[in-house]
């Protein structure tokens, strides 16, 4: 039986819990060493495959050390969320060890968006992570890239470096029908916003749209969940400067009649299920996980034309494009859509999800590197 190890992920979201449930499912040994402490929500799986390494680096790396000679893994999946990924990395290779690097965000060009210190030692730790991150994809047997930008910058460093690159998007469980046929859209909220609220998503921008929603009279209703500055006990914090800033436009704005705020809950899709669009004014779009998970029930999402859009979201067909980023039309556009639009958005959002992006569907894929 392959037995593999995965290390460097802060949180256990529901989107990890699939990824076990699938390694469990075809007879993989698996292992979480979850770079946090104790947390009761996933008491029930602890006794099954998580391991906490504590928050401490020391504590960490001492873990990690425990685990490896008493698991035996013959495969590493190192998640790229800790400056720590390159000690992972290492002593695998050290140990013959099967490695396989998981690219997150930003870390190969420099992640300033979502760091949380003064701007001397941010700058110190971003540079100081970028370089170390590079290293990774060297020391590393196969390096998945799940963003178009990625291929771009690993290109950039070493061309080279992109045959053991693999190119794989988010996927998500989904329904063979539409959720969406079995609920009275008159009981919805209109718009979810439901992501980190960081500078390259333009939550501030989004503000700025519905304060004119507003000053044109339209009736609306939306929230938004992300804000670090509310609260986060679910995720690791990120970019609370800028959270702080939209936070403060939102209050300055007066939008509290139309548009609550929240900051983050542990699973989402239960949040979902009350609204009827899916919000994201992104830089990048291709392939957002809780935008996946919102269109696999069914929400239409409206989105900025950011990277790899036109891989998930047809404008008209399965939900609306905010074109030359005029989110404030795309807005209007979907307070007039009838319900059989609406309808006819929701199948093709749901169906679209289906056939591209599925959990089924992507454990088929040919070209995923085999563990050993």
């Amino acid at each position: 039986m392959s037995k593999l190890l995965i290390v460097g992920l802060p949180f256990f979201p529901h989107k990890y819990q699939y990824l076990v449930d699938s390694y469990l499912d075809i007879g993989i040994d698996v292992r979480v060493l979850l770079n946090s402490d104790f947390d009761s929500e996933y008491k029930e799986n602890s006794e099954k495959f998580i391991t906490y390494a504590g928050k401490s680096k020391l504590k960490r790396m001492v873990n990690y050390i425990s685990i490896v000679s008493r698991f035996k893994p013959k495969n590493i999946d190192c998640y790229d969320y800790s400056i720590l990924s390159i000690f992972y990395i290492f002593v695998a290779k050290l140990l013959g060890i099967r490695t396989r690097y998981w690219l997150i965000g930003w870390e190969l060009v420099g992640d300033y968006q979502n760091t949380n210190q003064s701007i001397l030692f941010n700058n110190a730790i971003v540079f100081f992570k970028k370089h170390l991150s590079r290293l990774c994809l060297y020391l590393s047997d196969v390096v998945y890239a799940k963003e178009h930008h990625h291929i771009k910058s690993i290109e950039s460093i070493n061309r080279k470096l992109l045959r053991k690159t693999i190119l794989i998007y988010n996927c998500v469980p989904v329904e063979k029908h539409n959720p969406r046929f079995l609920e009275r859209l008159s009981n919805k909220r209109d718009f979810l916003y439901a992501n980190a609220v960081i500078a390259k998503r333009n939550v501030i921008d989004l503000l700025k749209d519905f304060e004119q929603l507003k000053e044109k009279g339209i009736n609306f209703t939306s929230s938004i969940y992300g804000f670090n500055s509310i609260e986060n006990n679910a995720y690791s914090k990120r970019g609370e400067h800028y959270s702080r800033k939209a936070l403060e436009y939102y209050y300055k704005a007066h939008l509290e009649d139309m548009v609550d705020v929240h900051g983050f809950v542990r699973n989402i899709k239960e949040v979902m299920v009350k609204y009827k669009f899916f919000l994201l004014p992104a830089d990048i779009v291709l392939a957002n996980y809780a935008l996946l998970e919102a269109m696999s029930i069914g929400l239409v999402p409206i989105v900025y034309p950011g990277d790899g859009y036109e891989e998930i979201v047809q404008d008209g067909v399965n939900g609306i494009v905010a074109k030359n980023r005029d989110m404030l039309t795309a807005l209007e556009r979907a307070l007039k859509l009838s319900d059989d639009e609406y309808t006819m958005f929701s199948n093709n959002a749901h169906k679209t999800i289906r056939n591209k992006f599925s959990i089924e569907l992507q454990s088929s894929v040919s070209n995923f590197s085999p563990l050993v």
